[in-house]
């Protein structure tokens, strides 16, 4: 399962040159600023529309990352434009507001497949993004991208830097990671575990945004995005009994503390507010989860939901145990 499935994950990490101040939520800032740049960067005509008038879309960077196309023959999402993208922004999750000149900036990024592969121009596109300044309009300031390190699976793997403002060198792609990875300190077996979503998690059910998670919403939601992700960007298809682990997940019940958050954003693009929320909080599952445990642990770097170009769905594993059910 998942043989050719592969994720690298990068923390960029700033020096501030002048007084800026970010919003709360700062993965608008980094998702624009990277759209906007990358695109500015990698486009070889002016045309504001992409998909109408690109006579290169196979072939471009930007279309790679943001407009991935779903070929006419695929056997999924035909009725969409785009498959999901390939990459996936956790902005510093900071109540700091205001930085002086000499504080520091970080933005991890995650890239999923083929993606990989186009990290020279998304190195180039985060230097640019300091350069031409960060932060809310009217109170930006210009920043130095320092360095670029690789993060292993776990937070006990020592960073590898890959790239230093000094040399302006990038190294190598760093550690490719997989399931094997992701899996390594993760319990065989348990019948209990519990997540925290600690960013916003935008999940429907029947076309409504819910904050009532089910077991079965979670895997869903795992299956449906781990298979996509696999299928368009690592050239594989999810070799799993699908239907029969969404029917054993009505199994498993749950014990939820969720609440609903408003983190609405302001679009560059169409000049206007754009509402968007989603849960955060606890959630306690119990029942027989092994045939899960690689969906839900891969889950963490993959994040669930809508907006995990933003940095919304993230949650972590907290706890696991077997109990007496």
């Amino acid at each position: 399962m998942l043989q050719n499935f592969r994720f690298t994950r990068y923390r960029f990490t700033y020096t501030v040159q002048e007084p800026l101040k970010m919003p709360a939520h700062k993965g608008n800032i980094f998702r624009s600023r990277f759209g906007y740049i990358l695109r500015h960067i990698a486009c070889i005509s002016d045309e504001n529309q992409c998909e109408k008038t690109c006579q290169f879309p196979e072939r471009c960077i930007y279309s790679k990352c943001f407009e991935t196309p779903v070929p006419d023959d695929s056997p999924m999402l035909r009725d969409q434009p785009y498959a999901p993208h390939p990459f996936i922004l956790q902005p510093p999750r900071t109540g700091k507001l205001e930085y002086a000149q000499g504080d520091t900036l970080t933005c991890n990024l995650i890239l999923i497949g083929d993606a990989i592969n186009l990290l020279p121009w998304i190195v180039l596109t985060f230097q640019e993004i300091g350069k031409r300044r960060i932060g809310l309009k009217g109170k930006r300031g210009q920043c130095q991208l320092e360095k670029v390190e690789c993060l292993g699976a776990h937070s006990t793997h020592h960073a590898q830097t890959i790239y230093t403002a000094e040399t302006e060198m990038l190294a190598d792609d760093g550690l490719i990671l997989r399931l094997d990875d992701v899996m390594q300190d993760a319990p065989h077996n348990t019948n209990e575990i519990e997540l925290e979503f600690i960013t916003p998690t935008s999940i429907k059910v029947n076309g409504r945004w819910t904050s009532n998670l089910t077991f079965e919403h979670l895997i869903r939601n795992l299956l449906r995005r781990t298979r996509f992700l696999s299928y368009f960007h690592c050239g594989e298809d999810l070799d799993v009994d699908a239907h029969g682990l969404i029917e054993a997940s009505t199994a498993v019940t749950h014990n939820s503390r969720l609440n609903w958050i408003r983190k609405d954003r302001y679009s560059y693009r169409a000049e206007k507010s754009v509402p968007m929320g989603g849960f955060i909080g606890k959630i306690r599952f119990s029942g027989k989860l092994k045939p899960f445990l690689p969906f839900i642990y891969l889950g963490e770097y993959l994040h669930i939901g809508h907006h995990t170009a933003f940095g919304f769905g993230q949650y972590r594993i907290i706890s696991t145990s077997i109990q007496q059910l």
